[in-house]
């Protein structure tokens, strides 16, 4: 009996030993060797789960509008550049007309328009003019070296005044005016009585008038800055005259001119002494008559 008792108790301290191993190694971090990386693949294959590569940053950028030159440091995109392009140039030609159809054709040939044109004669025969054309700002630079050969620069200047700044509060103000509208209009669709109907409509009118101009000034905004413009002022060059004899003819038209100064010379010097002359006159008449009575 007491041997039986010790073999039991033997057996219980046996089970408990196994138990206690088996519960640790159950705690122990699981260890995968290549093949079981191998399998776990092949399973994950064979279920047909579609694979696709996560997208690169830039590509992820692209897909949503984001574009890194034309953004600044904050992530905000930059609007649009405007830049409004005037070049005055002055050239000597040696035939005014002519110089300015050639600019003419510097306008048509880069998409331009003429603006203006004006040709007229000053002294000694010397034409002189001024044509303003208006070409797009991509085709500036290009249009401009075309002028520059027509003749001889005696003076050129280009400004470039950039409104980028204007132009982008323009748009934020001509938005806010634009929500404000479509919110005047859906209180006007709900008014109730007049006074209400009334009151809205005059804020329709202000908030219009205000957008009306905003818009009008982004017209005139893009129109300068779609299209740059040139003015060309043309000149000829001044006569030289070599010095030569007298001639006849031109002796006897400068003496011809000169009589005729002369006589128109002393007519004025008559009018403008006749009023002296005849007060003159009158007082010796009057002194004549006094002295005869006197000797009498």
């Amino acid at each position: 009996m007491k041997k039986l008792s010790v073999l039991i108790l033997l057996l219980l301290i046996g089970a408990m030993v196994t138990a206690g191993c088996t519960a640790f190694e159950g705690t122990q971090p699981a260890t995968f060797t290549e093949d079981t990386l191998s399998r776990s693949k092949a399973a994950y294959e064979s279920e047909n789960y579609g694979y696709a590569p996560a997208p690169a940053p830039q590509a992820t950028q692209a897909a949503w509008g984001y574009d890194e030159k034309s953004a600044d440091k904050t992530g905000a995109s930059l609007p649009e550049q405007k830049i409004i392009r005037i070049a005055d140039i002055k050239a000597e030609v040696t035939n005014v007309s002519e110089s300015a159809e050639r600019v003419k054709e510097v306008a048509k040939r880069h998409d331009g328009q003429v603006q203006s044109s004006s040709v007229y004669a000053g002294s000694q025969n010397r034409y002189s003019g001024t044509v303003t054309i208006r070409v797009p700002a991509e085709r500036f630079d290009d249009a401009l070296a075309d002028i520059v050969a027509i003749g001889r620069v005696l003076s050129s200047s280009v400004t470039a005044d950039d409104v980028t700044e204007e132009y982008v509060d323009l748009v934020a103000q001509r938005d806010s005016l634009s929500n404000q509208l479509a919110q005047y209009n859906r209180l006007l669709a709900k008014g109730q009585n007049v006074s209400e109907i009334l009151d809205v409509q005059k804020e329709i009118e202000r908030v219009q008038v205000q957008l009306d101009r905003i818009v009008g000034r982004m017209k005139y905004l893009d129109s300068r800055t779609s299209f740059s413009t040139i003015t060309v002022s043309l000149s000829e060059p001044a006569q030289v005259e070599a010095p030569g004899g007298y001639s006849v003819p031109a002796v006897i038209s400068d003496g011809i001119a000169g009589f005729v100064d002369t006589l128109v010379w002393l007519f004025i010097a008559i009018l403008t002494l006749l009023p002296l002359i005849l007060l003159g006159g009158a007082g010796y008449w009057v002194y004549q008559r006094w002295k005869k009575n006197r000797s009498e």
